[in-house]
């Protein structure tokens, strides 16, 4: 993917950066590649640069027209960091999308005169470091191997091979995240049946995902949850509520609250999934959206927990022990029972209303721990 002011110097590069990865790839793996130039719309750099996220929407966009496994995108342009001074990559293990810039493969202080093979080299290592982290490859603490940790452009020269073990694990890994199946007939059952199937990678990328991180990065949403139950928890109405309701009741309220919150922070935060032109829906597809929806939940039960410890801790410490067993109609709501369902229900309301202000959050900020967590 070339930027407006690219030149052949770019795509001689990106040629035979692709013909050394190609010959690794298909030397050792049963792997198919294909290299294609892009020519969509140009994208709008942001303060930092171009956002890798934008990249990673396009990657998605071309992954299901193109029906591909894995797609690892080559630019020219400045790449914006979410936490680094910059991005040399981006290897999205949900979407099994990878974003690769070429602007720093020769980092300040080096000499800057053209070294064509210099660049080649380090941009196929580059791409085999990427590859290897989209079929979950873990860190190796050897620096020759691939998939040593890169902390500036000089340790690209020393990455030279994979280990047996990792080619196993690749192997391994490839028929699970080559998910290349697209839907006939019923979508809801093409849906319902790959996201069951692929349950365990849904849970893993969710997990992998860090849900306390994700609930770190939505100020808005916690500060909203917080005006609202602050103001409910001093109100006699709640109270009684609390006193009265049944368990059965207040877990039906808890359930639905988490149902819309999790709706409305999925419907801000996911990245737009695309049907092919044939309207086909793809098994990749299914598991991003499913561990994007999963790990919001799991964020929301953090957010839930947090809440709930905390008006537990207000009602025990705070509020005066004659008035808990006076403002009820006709119950006693100094008792444990009692704390512990006004805790919940007001953890749930903080969730629920918390998830509207949430929206209003950075899409940004919340996608780059959700789908690009793992910057190099």
């Amino acid at each position: 993917m070339a930027g407006q002011e690219s030149d052949g110097a770019f795509n001689d590069l990106t040629a035979a950066a692709t013909a050394t990865f190609s010959q690794i790839v298909q030397q050792n793996l049963a792997v198919q590649v294909e290299s294609f130039s892009f020519a969509g719309p140009s994208l709008n750099s942001s303060e930092n640069g171009y956002l890798a996220l934008d990249f990673i929407q396009i990657g998605i966009n071309e992954k299901t027209e193109r029906k591909l496994a894995f797609l690892l995108i080559i630019t020219d342009v400045e790449v914006a960091a979410a936490s680094m001074s910059y991005l040399l990559a981006l290897p999205s293990q949900i979407t099994n999308v990878a974003v690769i810039s070429t602007r720093r493969l020769i980092a300040y202080g080096e000499n800057s005169t053209p070294k064509p093979a210099l660049r080649t080299e380090r941009l196929a290592s580059l791409m085999l470091h990427c590859f290897g982290r989209l079929l979950n490859l873990n860190y190796a603490d050897t620096p020759t191997n691939y998939m040593a940790r890169v902390q500036v452009p000089d340790d690209l020269d020393t990455m030279r091979h994979f280990t047996s073990t990792q080619y196993q694990q690749m192997s391994k890994n490839l028929p699970r995240e080559a998910n290349d199946r697209y839907s006939e007939g019923s979508k809801f059952a093409f849906i319902m049946r790959h996201a069951f199937g692929n349950l365990p990678r849904i849970l893993r990328g969710a997990i992998r995902a860090n849900p306390l991180r994700i609930a770190t990065k939505l100020p808005t949403m916690i500060a909203t949850a917080l005006s609202v139950i602050i103001v409910l928890i001093f109100g006699g109405e709640t109270w009684d509520f609390a006193a009265s309701v049944s368990y059965s009741q207040l877990m039906i309220f808890v359930v639905a609250s988490f149902l819309a919150a999790t709706f409305v922070l999925y419907r801000a935060f996911s990245f737009r999934l695309v049907s092919t032109r044939r309207g086909q829906t793809s098994e990749s597809s299914v598991v991003t959206a499913g561990a994007t929806y999963v790990a919001l939940m799991l964020t929301l039960i953090c957010l839930f927990f947090m809440f709930g410890v905390l008006m537990y801790g207000v009602v025990v410490f705070v509020f005066p022990d004659p008035l808990m067993s006076t403002w009820t109609s006709d119950k006693d709501s100094a008792t444990f029972a009692a704390h512990m369902r006004l805790a919940a229900f007001l953890a749930a309301v903080g969730i629920l209303s918390g998830s509207l202000g949430g929206s209003a959050d950075s899409r940004s900020v919340v996608r780059n721990v959700l789908f690009a967590a793992d910057e190099t």
